[in-house]
């Protein structure tokens, strides 16, 4: 392995998780984030009906989008490399 210890490999596949653990968190912030902004007028003590399922209703159809989006680029990619 070019003067690279198993060990080296190891901790840097566990900082790239670690680092795809934080972007997926901030993702998932950013897009909660978005929702509440669409979803709530005037934050108040708490949630209405309405406003907690318009901001499942939203998380869910832009996590829904993200999937459909990674599946499309998985799938774009086993093409290309199959070329």
């Amino acid at each position: 392995m070019d003067g690279v210890s198993q060990s080296d490999v190891d901790r840097t596949q566990g900082l790239l998780q670690l680092q795809a653990i934080m972007q997926g968190q901030k993702i998932t912030m950013k897009v909660l984030g978005n929702c509440f902004e669409k979803c709530v007028g005037t934050p108040g003590d708490s949630l209405s009906y309405s406003e907690q399922t318009c901001i499942w209703n939203c998380t869910q159809r832009l996590f829904d989008s993200e999937q459909f989006l990674v599946r499309r680029l998985q799938e774009a990619q086993k093409q290309k490399q199959g070329n």
